[in-house]
Parts: structure tokens; sequence; C-alpha cells
């Protein structure tokens, strides 16, 4: 799968367990992570987890079952994110990319240490707070 979008590629969305699972993109996916990178100033944007086979979603630590990071009919909705920039990556700026996906129309939307979970889920929204997020200083 090679480039999805102006500054996306496919296989930033690729199962990390190498099962090369065949997989769409959700267009509204495409089109809310290029409008977060947008309204971030153009500061570019990581994928830290894109698809998940069901084996691997079951492997990784703290992963629901029912995780829209699973493609559903082959369709993938979900991306965790991060910015590309290790040193913009701290309490208030991954704040503010989740206020972005916020007003930006993401339906599910989740905060955690370092990244944020964004997901198209075409069943309603969800918001949430990881319990292992920590606001003490940095």
């Amino acid at each position: 799968m090679g480039n999805v979008s102006e500054h996306f590629s496919g296989r930033e969305f690729a199962c990390k367990c190498g099962c090369k699972s065949e997989l769409k993109l959700a267009r509204s996916l495409v089109d809310l992570l290029e409008g977060i990178r947008k309204a971030a100033d153009g500061d570019a944007i990581r994928i830290t987890s894109g698809a998940r086979c069901k084996k691997h979603n079951l492997e990784t630590p703290g992963a629901a079952g029912n995780s829209w990071h699973i493609p559903r009919d082959g369709v993938l909705y979900a991306s965790d994110i991060t910015y590309a920039n290790r040193a913009k990556i701290n309490k208030i700026s991954i704040l503010r990319l989740y206020v972005l996906a916020d007003k930006l129309g993401a339906n599910g939307l989740g905060l955690y240490n370092g990244r944020i979970h964004v997901d198209q889920r075409p069943d309603g929204r969800a918001r949430w707070i990881h319990n292992g997020v920590t606001w003490e200083s940095e």
C-alpha cells in the first residue's frame, strides 16, 4: 500500500506483527489525520499503532478485546498517534492533539502518556483517559 494521503503512507498503518493482513483505510480516518496534522501547524504526526490482527491485539498490553485497531470487514478505523519529533512529545502537546482531534470530529478519542488514540467508528462517540496517564510535573 503506497501513499494514502499527502502525509501518510499505507505501511504506517500495517499490523506491527508482520502478518501483512490486507486492509483498507476508512477515508474518514485518513481525512481526520490530515486535518490534525494541518491544524497542528504542520508538525509531522507519527502513527504509533494502526491495524492489529486479532492475535497481535491479544498480545498488546491493555488493548480492548473489541479494539477499533482490529479492522472490521477489512476496513481500519483507528490509529494511535503522536508527534514525529520526539522533542514535541510532552503533556501539553499531547493534550493539544487531543483537543484538535475532538474539534475535528474524531468519533473515538483516548488520551495516553505520549500519544492519543483516534478512530472514526461508525457507531457513535467515545472518550476516555487511560488510567496510566500521569499529571505530575515532568
